[in-house]
């Protein structure tokens, strides 16, 4: 019974014994931690501390110079109250008990002005014969010629001026200045001298006359940049004694000066040009005439200023962006009014095609001739909207005698088209009782209206483009990394199945911007190519048509019909507005899409080139406690550390950058540094080695580390541990808690959605696959972190720098921003080509539809409000279907 008593006993001391060393264990770790908070604490980045006003109007009402200082409200106890004067402040330094003698301002100047005509009779009488040179006051970036420019000999009865660069001034004895006082002056250059100075200077023994000592002021000169006929001397203010001796030395009788005559700049001859005599026959002028319409715009000739009026290939430079602006609003100006007068235009065919079609015998009962004037208003409508349109009509017709076409050659075919249908119905109105005759112009009108929109729509991108391209601040442009070689090593292991990795790095000048812009895109190519053979194909079933049925009006009425149904009325808007939109919201992100070619230029990208620190910048790293092994001289084993890191241009660095900025502490220079893949960085400094990683760096160079269940203390929740160790000795334990920007991560999953992989060069252990995978919410076939062969690889590729690069994708230099266009590229290109598919569809349909109809059954079936209606139903279908998957 004993025995068990003992046992129990000694189990209890035991359990007491061990719950004693958790609580020290706890004690001391908790002690620990809050030592490594206030250790971090002293590294950590500070906050930006809010200013604290104790007024509404949050303005600083402080009256003396220095904060700190005391205001007049805050005197001692022995301040006396009242307004301040030579009675009070004596009082104020009695009751403190100072002696100081305290004087009233009129005999402080009174005290001063004494002092200062004693101090002058005394200078004046040991310096009798000296001369005194004025020296203006000078701006603090005066540039001045050197120390002495040259010398100048006192003035004489002929004085001459030796150099304009300086001005001397002799100061003459006291019976010549009381003369100059007077205004009797016998020679130019004699002053006034003080009053004091008379009598001391005649009391004054002789002494034998000493040369004048020369004494040059110095002058500033401007030196323009560029040399010029005309030199620009910018004197200080000179003082008025110097100013009354020179206005009457000019006003003497033989004042000896160099004449400096401003001459007029000579005005540009302008040769006035001579009108040559116009030698041409009338035939020859009618043919011009009928050209020169048909090649301009109604607002094209005078009211463009001649000095804006010079044409700008390309952005080039600084001089070309007001006429780039100018052209740019000047073609916003007309496309809006184009585009405003065909909707309204379009508005009204529509408004008659419906209202005929619904209400003929109430419209022919009320109108008798409705038919005819029903003819009559289409005619003026098409020949209005040709009329404003006849630019575009011409440029569409001009590459059908090649054989060609382009995005106004449909268009321009069917107007022509609706032009001869609207004369020939005059001659087949019938007996007035019906409306006989189909006019589909209202679909040709539709089309000039969504042309011009899309092409307004264009220039206005071009024109938010423009801005951002002209803007101030350092530019990046992206480019496809063009060694297949390398790049395929870079992705071997990921998804991507092609390789063709993006990357930015920094430019000069982004060039060649309005030839990419304006460059053609899938709906010129298809109309380039389906245009021609439409308009053949259109004539031939006319002519077919005509032969077939005996109708010289059903052949005419067959061909406006072919022809408007092989308009792609939306294919202009349907590229435009997406690419538009897509623009607007990458200039949004800091980015500029410029067109088509740089859609193009992107849209098969399978990776994108990164680098750690704009995965993790400073904010999304979190410095959470510093633990150090060294009592001697741990900040400056820190510094070195951080020096290490910064060398290397490790992400973690950046957690240090504003205390060392505020501190004014300097790195030590760092003499090398290597980084050791999935280890760390080895550096050396003052020939000691600075270690910066894991665990297995330490172990490598037999550096004691603590065990590892204490390190799984930290590393538990998420966190990441890095050590620092001088000359082999392990100087601190560095806690830190990554985080994902959030903007940059958005981007990063929209990419991946769209195919991107994200290849990742870093000098930091603590960031791999896993950890980028985790915190931007990844596939982790999608990331690949480089050794460091492939990482120098993608560091040469972003940090070159060209002085021109072609404007493709220009961004702002962030990472999401590249992202974001990379990835609206891609998708984007896919649904353009959706879109252009939905036209040709329609396009094909609509021709094959209406040839077999008109052939076998008759023209009159195709009704122009049925052609209306399948016009705008693909018309819409090919702007909503790509519209539904936003790039």
């Amino acid at each position: 019974m004993s025995d068990f008593n003992k046992d129990a006993e000694k189990q209890e001391q035991l359990l007491k014994e061990l719950e004693i060393e958790n609580i020290l264990a706890e004690t001391h770790e908790m002690a620990d931690r809050e030592k490594m908070k206030r250790t971090a604490q002293k590294y950590r980045v500070k906050p930006k501390v809010a200013d604290i006003f104790s007024n509404a109007d949050m303005k600083p009402r402080l009256t003396n110079a220095n904060p700190l200082d005391l205001d007049k409200e805050e005197a001692d106890d022995n301040t006396i109250v009242g307004d301040k004067n030579a009675a009070t402040i004596q009082a104020e330094l009695i009751m403190d008990g100072a002696e100081e003698k305290v004087q009233t301002p009129e005999e402080a100047e009174r005290e001063a002005k004494e002092k200062a005509e004693r101090e002058a009779a005394e200078k004046a009488a040991k310096e009798p014969g000296k001369i005194v040179t004025l020296t203006p006051e000078y701006a603090e970036d005066t540039r001045f010629s050197g120390e002495v420019l040259s010398t100048a000999d006192a003035f004489r009865e002929s004085p001459v001026i030796e150099n304009i660069t300086s001005i001397d001034i002799e100061v003459p004895d006291g019976e010549n200045g009381k003369n100059g006082e007077n205004g009797e002056k016998e020679q130019p250059a004699e002053t006034a001298a003080p009053e004091k100075a008379e009598p001391e200077a005649a009391e004054a023994p002789e002494k034998p006359e000493k040369p004048l000592e020369r004494v040059v002021a110095k002058v500033p000169i401007y030196r323009p940049e560029d040399p010029k006929d005309m030199l620009n001397i910018k004197a200080g203010r000179f003082s008025e004694v110097v100013t009354t001796e020179y206005e009457e030395y000019i006003r003497s009788k033989n004042p000896s000066v160099i004449t400096h005559v401003i001459r007029p700049e000579p005005k540009p001859e302008v040769e006035e040009e001579e009108k040559e005599e116009d030698e041409r026959s009338t035939k020859e002028k009618i043919l011009s005439a009928v050209v020169g319409f048909f090649s301009k715009d109604e607002s094209d000739d005078d009211d463009i200023p001649q000095e804006k009026s010079k044409t700008i290939e390309d952005y080039t430079g600084e001089d070309d962006e007001k006429s780039i602006l100018f052209e740019l609003n000047h073609n916003i100006r007309k496309l809006f009014s184009r585009t405003l007068i065909m909707g309204i235009v379009t508005l009204l065919s529509f408004i008659l095609t419906v209202v005929t079609r619904i209400f003929p015998d109430a419209i022919i009962s009320a109108v008798p001739v409705a038919p005819a004037a029903y003819a009559v208003f289409n005619f003026l409508l098409v020949g209005f909207s040709v009329f404003v349109n006849r630019v575009a009509i011409m440029s569409g017709l001009t590459p059908l005698l090649r054989f060609k076409g382009n995005s106004d050659t449909a268009v321009a075919v069917a107007g022509v088209a609706a032009v001869l249908q609207t004369i020939a119905s005059f001659f087949m109105l019938g007996d007035m009782t019906v409306f006989s005759v189909n006019y589909y112009c209202v679909v040709v009108l539709l089309a000039f209206f969504t042309n011009n929109l899309g092409k307004l729509i264009m220039v206005l991108r071009v024109k938010d483009n423009f801005r951002f391209v002209s803007s101030k601040g350092q530019k990046y442009a992206a480019k496809i990394y063009n060694n297949e070689y390398v790049a395929g090593k870079m992705l071997s292991g990921t998804a991507a199945d092609r390789a063709l990795i993006a990357y930015q790095h920094k430019t000069g000048f982004p060039a060649n911007f309005l030839k990419i812009s304006y460059a053609p895109d899938p709906s010129e190519d298809l109309a380039s190519k389906l245009a021609p053979i439409t308009s053949v194909i259109a004539v031939v079933i006319a002519l077919f048509y005509g032969v077939v049925k005996l109708s010289f009006g059903g052949a005419i009425n067959t061909l406006a019909l072919i022809t408007a149904l092989a308009i792609p009325v939306s294919t202009l808007l349907a590229v435009n507005f997406p690419v538009k939109r897509l623009c607007k919201n990458l200039l949004g992100y800091g980015a500029m899409l410029s067109g088509y070619p740089s859609i193009k230029q992107f849209c098969d990208s399978t990776a994108i080139m990164l680098d750690a620190n704009e995965l993790f910048p400073t904010d999304c790293i979190e410095l959470e406690g510093i633990k150090t092994y060294e009592e001697y001289n741990v900040d400056e084993s820190l510094l070195c550390g951080i020096a290490v890191l910064k060398e290397a241009q490790n992400p973690l660095a950046n957690a240090f950058d504003s205390v060392i900025s505020e501190t004014g502490e300097s790195l030590p220079e760092v003499e090398s540094v290597l980084y050791e893949d999935e280890l760390g960085l080895v550096g050396w400094i003052n020939g000691e080695r600075i270690l910066v990683g894991s665990r297995n760096l330490m172990d490598k160079y037999s550096v004691e580390t603590p065990t590892p269940e204490y390190e799984e203390r930290y590393t538990s929740k998420g966190r990441q541990i890095t050590y620092i160790s001088r000359a082999g000795r392990l100087v601190a334990m560095v806690v830190t808690n990554y985080h994902a920007d959030q903007e940059l991560q958005a981007e990063l999953q929209r990419a991946e959605a769209n195919g991107i992989s994200f290849l990742i060069r870093t000098t930091d252990y603590n960031i791999t696959d896993d950890l980028v995978a985790k915190l931007y919410g990844l596939f982790y076939r999608s990331i690949k972190v480089l050794p460091t062969g492939l990482g120098h690889v993608l560091k040469e590729a972003q940090t070159t720098t060209e002085e021109t690069s072609r404007s493709y994708l220009i961004t702002g230099g962030k990472a999401a921003s590249l992202a974001r266009a990379v990835s609206g590229s891609v998708k984007i290109k896919s649904n353009i080509s959706l879109a252009i598919m939905i036209q040709l569809i329609a396009i094909v349909l609509g021709i094959l539809i209406a040839s077999v109809l008109s052939l076998y059954a008759n023209i009159g079936v195709m009704g122009s409000l049925e052609v209306l209606i399948y016009a705008v139903f693909w018309g819409v279908a090919a702007i909503a279907a790509p519209a539904i998957q936003k790039p």
